[in-house]
């Protein structure tokens, strides 16, 4: 029987876990902007960015905010203002991420059903609460999200992993690649202070970087996306002063008026991602 806290830890981390693995690494910021002051967390839903045909409300940037200082165990009111800036831009990018996420995924023919989203939810989630009024209640009071919230999430999340399985399915991992992971693996695992650590299987290391490799693919496939959108930041203090990322990188307000990014060579085009 799990504790209030090991349900409240659930609760907090598939919803960090789905707000993260939507942003994948690129925590991008939306402009380049001068920023003044900081995000408010108004009760009044509001439009702050464009995206495409899609709007972002204010609430849309909240709940992502509201689940990583939960993960972070932080208070609002506690927390610097460059800190609460940055995790606002963030929340905004994964949010821009997740829109166009959905998009291309409609545009290559995959989707998220609803009876997966809620499986994963009542497997992962629901099944470790005595009744649906404790799930709910955990859900808004440890991480302010409504049902509706966590779904949109999970989504994402669902869509995202469907998006790297249809990039690994035509990816080759070389014999000498494998050779040379594992000749790693026995350099890092020869001085273990466990003792001797077995080496994981050829098909283990093989099926691991196969997904490393589709995993490139789905990120270059999302900067084609980012590069093509018409992405406008309407909140001034959502606008980022600088870019978060290296300077290769473009950020998506740039993106979606300077054409397509450049990036190393693929078989993902720009192309790809449109009919």
């Amino acid at each position: 029987m799990l504790t209030a806290r090991q349900k409240r830890e659930i609760v907090i981390l598939v919803a960090v876990v789905a707000v993260a693995i939507v942003a994948g690494s690129f925590f991008r910021t939306c402009s380049n902007s001068e920023t003044r002051g900081v995000p408010s967390h108004s009760a009044s839903p509001r439009i702050v960015a464009t995206v495409n045909d899609t709007d972002v409300r204010s609430e849309d940037v909240d709940n992502y905010f509201r689940a990583t200082i939960e993960a972070m165990e932080m208070r609002d009111e506690e927390m610097p203002q460059k800190m609460r800036r940055e995790i606002s831009r963030t929340a905004l990018s994964q949010i821009v991420e997740g829109i166009l996420l959905a998009e291309g995924a409609e545009a290559r023919g995959v989707s998220a059903s609803d009876e997966e989203v809620d499986s994963f939810i009542d497997t992962e989630v629901r099944s470790e609460f005595d009744s649906e009024e404790e799930f709910l209640s955990s859900l808004e009071a440890d991480v302010g999200l409504s049902l509706d919230d966590l779904r949109k999430m999970v989504r994402s999340w669902i869509l995202r992993d469907k998006m790297i399985d249809l990039f690994a399915a035509d990816i080759e991992v070389s014999e000498e690649e494998i050779d040379a992971e594992l000749k790693m693996f026995k350099e890092i695992l020869k001085n273990h202070p466990g003792g001797d650590v077995p080496l994981p299987s050829r098909d283990e290391v093989a099926a691991n970087l196969a997904r490393q490799k589709a995993e490139a693919k789905y990120a270059l496939w999302m900067d084609t996306l980012m590069a093509s959108a018409e992405i406008e930041i309407l909140d001034p203090e959502l606008q980022a002063s600088e870019p978060l990322g290296d300077a290769a990188s473009q950020t998506p307000g740039e993106a979606g008026h300077q054409g397509q990014a450049e990036g190393p060579d693929t078989d993902i085009q720009p192309d790809d991602t449109e009919e």
